[in-house]
């Protein structure tokens, strides 16, 4: 164990901002972070790290700790080898206790085991056909690892007596059946692929029979170093690709990812049988924020396709979706090449045309009704956009619904953002108006304080406008009465990060309006009571002005 010297060193000298930031997409606001929590889902960040405390702690579910700690969960791995990890980033040296941890007994025994399956794989005229049959040659199969599992092998049970590992930690570790009574092997009759964590360790095989075996595909069980959701095939060797490329290619099984990487692109992961998930994101999003995904194009690649799209999108992820026109990835390299497949890329299409054309066919779009539940359907990924801020990406999905229905994109704006809509999801989801995002920006980015500082505190609350003077004159909020603090920590908590000069450029416009729309009123109320022709005269021209102005900036009013 190390020393307790050594560990409060590496806490000491370690940027827990910069570590926490490979795997979760922080914001400066004050003197502390936040972001997403990587722990629980979320859409509006909860999770604050604090560098001076070196601390980080979400409100949402509680998860908090030092950087140890952090590092340990995010990693699924034990507190010695967080530290060691650590200490390599800051090179202080931790010296561990020569005996194993117990993750490195878990890794040994799978790295001999393999090296079993290999020896079996190149006995095995059967097995070596099959790999040869899909157009595998002897160099790619050492490449790629490949091994075999003889039918009835009991290779798992010999290799740990020699190891002195008991029958019953096989079972837990997941590589041995019970089977009349005897031990035999998960993966018998079966191709084995080696997977890797993010440092090359085995810590799971995938198999693949070579009879008729079901199912077709078998990974192992989920142990206490090995999770399906947080684990890519092949991002081991990936990584250093996704980064280069700032883009990741996600497909649905080995031999897709497989395929890819025979075709020279060496920045495709798959995914374990298993949806991709919010933990597989946090861990690709230290790479890269931009992804095309690969999945079959079977109906429940397409089932799958849309779930993984919903994912991405509630992570502030870019994505593309390519299209196939066999079945999957590996059958387009096997018939069609590996340009088909560098191809495939270049054609991706953004995910707003691929959901719009994916809904548009269930729905008969030249009658108003089968209109109406088409919108309806895709409001969930408008709202998605919405709430996240992804403004551009918010807009290329109302233009290509227009392309479908007979209606405009400022009706579809109507539709999805008018005031109603507005007040609805406000008042059933406590979203944040544009006061708040006044606040927040006020708070958080000190270049637009000036510009801030401008707009008409008239028309806004007396919380908001309380609030944003105090901001002014340099008043600590913590010196604020309680409403204060708490809207001001209510509002950092749940707007979530986005473009800010974008924010403002919105924020000013419905401001402007909203100040127009005011004096409209007070125009209106003077004509209704006025009795001298020239003042009614000077009033109606002033009421012309504010109209053709709420125009120019995008707003209308009813009744002109």
């Amino acid at each position: 164990m190390a020393s307790k010297e050594i560990i409060e060193r590496i806490k000491r000298e370690i940027d827990i901002v910069q570590v926490i930031s490979q795997y979760v997409s922080l914001q400066k606001i004050g003197s502390s972070y936040r972001g997403l929590c990587p722990f629980h889902s979320e859409k509006t960040p909860s999770f604050h790290v604090n560098p001076t405390l070196k601390l980080y702690h979400c409100f949402g579910c509680g998860a908090s700790g030092d950087v140890i700690k952090f590092v340990q969960e995010i990693e699924h791995i034990s507190f010695q080898e967080a530290l060691q990890k650590l200490g390599q980033m800051v090179n202080i040296e931790v010296n561990i206790s020569a005996g194993q941890s117990a993750k490195e007994r878990y890794v040994d025994l799978l790295s001999k085991l393999h090296n079993e399956y290999k020896k079996q794989l190149r006995q095995s005229q059967e097995a070596m056909k099959y790999l040869f049959d899909r157009g595998f040659k002897q160099e790619e199969i050492e490449r790629y690892d490949f091994g075999y599992c003889p039918v009835g092998s009991r290779l798992a049970v010999q290799i740990a007596a020699k190891l002195s590992v008991p029958v019953s930690r096989l079972l837990q570790y997941g590589v041995v059946k019970t089977v009349a009574r005897e031990y035999i092997d998960l993966f018998e009759g079966r191709i084995i692929i080696p997977i890797r964590d993010d440092l090359g360790r085995i810590i799971a095989f995938g198999g693949r029979s070579i009879d008729k075996r079901e199912p077709k595909y078998l990974n192992s069980p989920e142990t206490g170093y090995f999770s399906k959701r947080s684990t890519f095939f092949l991002l081991d060797r990936a990584k250093k690709a996704v980064k280069g490329v700032d883009f990741a290619v996600i497909t649905e099984g080995y031999f897709d990812a497989i395929a890819f990487h025979r075709a020279g692109i060496t920045n495709a992961i798959a995914v374990l049988g298993t949806n991709l998930s919010k933990e597989h994101l946090t861990k690709l999003g230290s790479l890269t924020k931009n992804v095309i995904l690969c999945f079959d194009a079977d109906e429940a690649g397409q089932r799958a396709t849309l779930k993984s799209l919903k994912t991405l999108i509630d992570m502030s992820f870019d994505v593309a979706v390519a299209l196939f026109s066999e079945k999957d990835p590996d059958e387009v390299f096997r018939t069609e090449g590996a340009d088909a497949l560098k191809n495939s890329l270049k054609q991706a299409v953004p995910f707003e045309k691929y959901i719009v054309d994916f809904y548009s066919k269930f729905f008969d779009l030249s009658s108003p009704s089968g209109s109406e539940r088409f919108l309806e359907q895709l409001r969930v990924w408008v709202q998605s956009l919405l709430s996240t801020q992804r403004i551009q990406r918010y807009e290329n999905l109302l233009k290509m619904i227009s392309t479908k229905v007979a209606f405009s994109i400022s009706q579809l704006t109507e539709y999805y953002r008018g005031q109603s809509f507005q007040r609805e999801q406000t008042t059933r989801s406590g979203l944040p108006n544009d006061e708040d995002y006044v606040i927040y920006l006020y708070i958080t980015h000190e270049d637009l304080r000036n510009e801030l500082s401008k707009i008409d505190k008239s028309i806004m609350s007396e919380k908001a406008r309380r609030t944003l003077m105090a901001l002014e004159n340099g008043i600590d909020i913590s010196q604020q009465d309680e409403e204060i603090k708490k809207y001001v920590f209510d509002l950092l908590s749940k707007i979530p990060p986005g473009d800010p000069l974008k924010m403002l450029e919105d924020i000013k416009k419905r401001l402007a309006r909203k100040a127009i729309e005011k004096r409209l009123s007070q125009i209106d109320g003077k004509l209704a009571n006025c009795r001298s022709e020239e003042e009614r005269s000077e009033l109606l021209k002033e009421r012309l002005k504010l109209i053709s102005s709420m125009r120019m900036i995008g707003g209308d009013r009813s009744g002109t």
